[in-house]
């Protein structure tokens, strides 16, 4: 949990509570998405679109880029807990990062492939250690739920007598690999995982999530798609069976129909723009319904996907993964879906219940920040408030299994 700290005459500000690292993880996502253009959960239905991507991929982000991060981390906490501990261990740390931000970039090494702080280099303001911390506790790289101050308490080894002995830190996997020599003053192999590393992080992340697509994503040898297609259509994917193709099924459903929920906010967007008489955006209001007659006819073509739907399984599997969707929640997407399946398709756009269903809920998430209702933001509307289809993570998810592969692959070559 976060507070946002304002007042007359201060800035705002951002402390942290006492929260898990899951939970800072799940902030700093929502931040990351408020600092683009639009927000992607306009109507609310963030809780769902998480738990499928959680129940197919546990531990991943929107905003992991690279594989190896999840060793660079642990070297650097590793190397800096030989002397130091808490407030000292994280701010050597914070310099280490910068410095392997820079030691990459100038090598050449990463630029634009992942690379974090790629544009502001060593200044960059998050680090990849915030980025990946949850993450390396839900595979048990970081064997503790804790923050970076309060790692590092040196422990004398089992059998010590001096205090001095031999020290040693239980915060890391105790089977991390070593680190390059000169890390991070220079990276051999840059991003790219040797052969020992992706045997070693393939092992914590199905010894962490078995039984999940990531899981049969490590250990299935079907290859990834080159083009950049949702999850459901990659080969790979379309490989598992059991829970996880069921969970994907479902997403694939969810994405689908959800989106023309997406598309018709913002024809209520438009229309209220032009009636405004705003003319940056050219002509939304047709686009709009180009776009929702396009939808329609990809979920008629989804028709007998869609007539076997069992929804109530749908909502057994993405409340397993997170219990806390809220009623008004699951009754607006259910109401939504009811509407479409029904045939009415296209018809959504016209349709005056379903409009309002629509603009009850985003006027209920948003309150006084709602476009429908606040004139100074639909001045700075972008043409597009959340629109995209929802692929759970898939990009970032996609990068990460390749960058395993190709470290194994590697190697057999």
């Amino acid at each position: 949990m976060f507070v946002s700290v304002r007042g007359a005459n201060l800035p705002s500000s951002l402390s942290w509570l006492d929260t898990s690292a899951d939970e800072q993880r799940r902030v700093r996502e929502l931040i990351s998405l408020y600092t683009q253009s639009e927000s992607r959960d306009e109507l609310g239905i963030g809780q769902i679109r998480d738990a499928f991507a959680d129940g197919l991929f546990p531990g991943t982000s929107t905003i992991h880029t690279r594989a190896r991060y999840f060793l660079f981390i642990p070297w650097l906490f590793t190397q800096g807990a030989k002397t130091r501990s808490g407030s000292k261990l994280e701010a050597w740390t914070d310099t280490q990062e910068r410095k392997l931000i820079k030691a990459l970039k100038d090598e050449g090494i990463g630029a634009g492939e992942g690379l974090i702080g790629r544009v502001a280099g060593a200044g960059v303001k998050t680090l990849p250690s915030a980025i990946y911390w949850a993450a390396l506790a839900r595979y048990g790289i970081l064997t503790r739920d804790a923050q970076p101050g309060m790692l590092g308490a040196l422990r004398p080894a089992a059998g010590a007598h001096d205090e001095l002995a031999v020290r040693e830190t239980q915060d890391w996997h105790p089977t991390l690999p070593p680190a390059p020599g000169d890390f991070p003053d220079s990276v051999e192999g840059g991003m790219s995982l040797p052969f020992e590393e992706a045997v070693w992080l393939t092992e914590r992340i199905l010894g962490a999530a078995p039984g999940t697509m990531l899981a049969h994503l490590l250990v299935d040898d079907t290859p990834l798609d080159d083009e950049d297609t949702p999850p459901w259509f990659d080969p790979a994917c379309l490989a598992a069976d059991g829970e996880p193709a069921s969970l994907l099924r479902h997403g694939r459903l969810f994405s689908s129909v959800m989106q023309g929920s997406a598309l018709l906010y913002n024809l209520l967007i438009a229309e209220r723009y032009e009636a405004a008489g705003l003319t940056t955006q050219t002509q939304p209001v047709d686009s709009y319904r180009k776009d929702i007659s396009d939808w329609a006819e990809n979920v008629q073509a989804d028709g007998e996907l869609l007539s076997a739907w069992d929804r109530q399984e749908m909502w057994d599997l993405v409340r397993t993964t997170n219990p806390r969707i809220g009623l008004q929640t699951r009754a607006f997407v259910d109401g939504w879906i009811d509407a479409v399946l029904a045939g009415e398709g296209a018809a959504v756009a016209d349709d005056h219940g379903v409009r309002s269903m629509v603009e009850l809920r985003e006027r209920r998430q948003k309150g006084a920040q709602s476009r429908l209702v606040n004139d100074r933001l639909l001045r700075t509307w972008s043409g597009a408030s959340g629109t995209s289809m929802l692929v759970y993570r898939w990009p970032q998810v996609k990068r990460i299994i390749a960058d395993i592969r190709e470290g194994i692959a590697d190697a057999g070559a």
